[in-house]
């Protein structure tokens, strides 16, 4: 199995302080500028002083100045009371002040009007502060300003993060919303592929969840390009007036929609080729389509001699992963194991992402049957986990645990990793169902797909899981559970499953999930 535990944490708040970090660098004065008892003259020159600073002091400086000058400036004082919006604003911000920050905000509009200045960071703070109304009407009206250029300059991880507050809200109007206005922008052909494609996923999402999806939603279906994606939307009962549209755009193994999606993600890149998070969509992309030697081939740096990888960022590391999956894929383990291992072996102090990638690395000893390495490799990954994972990296560590000990023949701590799996288990419901196969307990595998089956939340994770092996998206391991197979042993299960969903026809089978990771055991089938 391969996990993805942090790639969608919240990155909102780091958007707008790596703003302020260009600004907010100078060391402060002892106290505050007293700005009242500068004649105006003297005024003018402090400001000018301050503005001309390459890192302007903002809280010591700046927020006084700029209010005693608005204080002394003649109605309608327009640009003296954008600046000291703007200083209290960036000032609140560096003492991590967000309300008040919002607040700045606020009062410079209630008195000038929307300013577009303001737009990035407004919509930020609104989503840190979990106001995904605010946000998401400010969103709409970018989108219906002018041809909705101003939109293009929104980070795409911003309207996912707002999309996720909608969700995790259970506001189904509110997502709707937000795509709307996205889709409908002048702008749309114009913003980031990132958020065309998730446009089709989430505004379909959306429709369903409020009962408006039909067969006249196509042109939505047609943006969807990433795998998973798309065997979600066809497997899923409530697209099902979508179901012969998506059949026949997609091709035997999908092989159309990842040729689509491979070149979008090389367009993208090379538009941009420094920059890193394109990078990794683009061997992900590669990866999920089984162009596997093209994958191998574009990471080659990151396999030579000495590399060291203590100055990567995260997206890179995720390239890396990607590239362990490849080459085990295609028969070279040990170079994809090193890979891992030396991920898994950065300060974690330094690089918080770490846990995603020494939890990988143990799953991936374990899909290689090498389960005492894994228990060992969970060992170091454990103490990562309690400090800065999820409890969705928590429960993936506990499971595999479980599964490893078991297959170790160490039954009675795998039972008890079990039980401590049990409570936990809707954290890393797919991880926790197949744990469960693992250590012998298919009962509780029933159990806790049906209890899935029946959650709005974790009913599409339960869904992706109970499908056949061969729609993995990437290589799996021979070794992994195969939760489809409890459907034939629990007739409650397969009606549960048979109400909301689908076993998807074989003949869509992805293109990326056909190779098979690690030892085959004599009696498995392909």
């Amino acid at each position: 199995m391969h996990f993805a535990v942090g790639r969608h944490r919240s990155k909102y708040l780091a958007v707008f302080l790596a703003t302020t970090a260009l600004i907010t660098a100078a060391p402060l004065q002892s106290a505050p500028i007293d700005a009242s008892k500068l004649d105006d003259a003297a005024l003018a020159a402090a400001l000018g002083e301050a503005r001309g600073r390459s890192k302007p002091l903002l809280c010591d400086e700046l927020v006084p100045l700029t209010a005693e000058a608005l204080k002394r400036a003649a109605a309608p004082a327009n640009a003296e009371t954008f600046a000291a919006g703007n200083a209290a604003l960036w000032c609140a911000i560096e003492e991590k002040r967000y309300a008040d920050a919002s607040a700045a905000i606020e009062l410079t509009e209630a008195k000038l009007g929307r300013q577009e200045a303001f737009d990035r960071v407004a919509i930020s703070l609104d989503s840190f502060l979990s106001r995904p109304e605010q946000a998401i009407a400010r969103i709409d009206i970018l989108a219906k300003t002018g041809g909705g250029e101003a939109l293009t300059s929104i980070p795409p991880e911003v309207i996912y993060d707002l999309s996720r507050a909608a969700t995790t809200a259970k506001r189904p109007d509110l997502k709707l919303a937000l795509w709307s206005s996205i889709y409908s922008a002048r702008s749309f052909g114009q913003l980031d592929p990132e958020v065309i494609g998730g446009t089709g996923i989430n505004l379909l999402q959306a429709k369903a969840d409020s009962g408006l999806l039909s067969d006249k939603d196509s042109d939505l279906a047609d943006l969807v390009t990433n795998a998973g994606a798309y065997a979600a939307l066809l497997s899923q009962r409530r697209y099902a007036p979508l179901w012969p549209h998506l059949e026949e755009r997609a091709g035997d193994n999908l092989a159309e929609v990842l040729k689509l999606d491979v070149q979008i993600n090389a367009e993208r890149f090379k538009a941009a080729p420094n920059d890193t998070e394109r990078f990794a969509g683009l061997i992900y992309s590669l990866l999920q389509s089984g162009n596997l030697k093209p994958a191998i081939d574009a990471t080659e740096p990151f396999r030579e001699d000495g590399m060291d990888y203590s100055e990567i960022n995260e997206q890179i590391a995720w390239a890396i992963n990607s590239m362990a999956i490849a080459l085990r894929a295609s028969g070279r383990p040990e170079e994809g194991l090193k890979a891992l291992d030396a991920l898994a072996s950065l300060d974690p102090e330094q690089h918080s992402w770490v846990v995603n990638f020494a939890i990988n690395h143990a799953a991936a000893l374990a899909g290689e049957a090498r389960h005492a390495e894994a228990l060992a490799s969970y060992d170091r990954a454990q103490p990562i986990a309690e400090k800065q994972g999820s409890p969705f990296a928590r429960a993936i560590i506990t499971g595999q645990r479980a599964c490893s000990l078991h297959t170790l023949g160490r039954t009675d701590e795998a039972a008890a990793m079990l039980k401590a799996l049990e409570a936990v288990r809707l954290d890393a419901v797919q991880g926790s169902i197949g744990s469960a196969m693992c250590v012998g307990r298919d009962d509780l595998a029933i159990a806790w797909a049906l209890e899935a089956l029946a959650d709005d939340t974790h009913r599409p994770v339960a869904i992706a899981a109970l499908q056949p092996r061969y729609m993995e998206n990437t290589p799996p391991a021979w070794n992994d559970p195969e939760p489809n197979l409890l459907l034939a042993k629990s007739p409650e299960l397969a009606a549960a499953f048979e109400k909301v969903a689908r076993v998807v026809p074989e003949r869509f089978a992805p293109l990326g999930g056909k190779p098979r990771l690690g030892p085959k055991p004599a009696s498995s089938q392909p």
